[in-house]
Formats: C-alpha cells, structure tokens, sequence
C-alpha cells in the first residue's frame, strides 16, 4: 500500500507500507526488514520526501 501527497509540482511526500504472510516454514522478509520466524509475519515502512530539480 501507497500513499503520494503532492505539496507542489516538484515536491512530494510519499509513503508506502509493506506486509508478507508466511505459512508453514516459509521464512520470506520485505526488504530492509528482519527475518521472521518460520510462519510469522514480515512487515516494513518507507516514508521520504522527492524533489525534482
């Protein structure tokens, strides 16, 4: 999920957030997150500012 907040035609907020469901012995992470427990849920946020030149 994603969310782009214009503050104007050059500047932007932007954030996104990130879920991954494992079951069994599946062991898969978001990137930039902590390896979880086989089974277990990995989440992750970004949050930043873009400007073009």
């Amino acid at each position: 999920m994603g969310y782009v907040h214009n503050l104007s035609k050059r500047t932007a907020l932007y954030g996104t957030y990130a879920r991954l469901m494992n079951s069994g012995q599946a062991r898969y992470v978001v990137s930039g997150g902590v390896a979880p427990a086989a089974g277990h849920r990995s989440t992750g946020w970004e949050f930043g500012v873009r400007h073009l030149f």
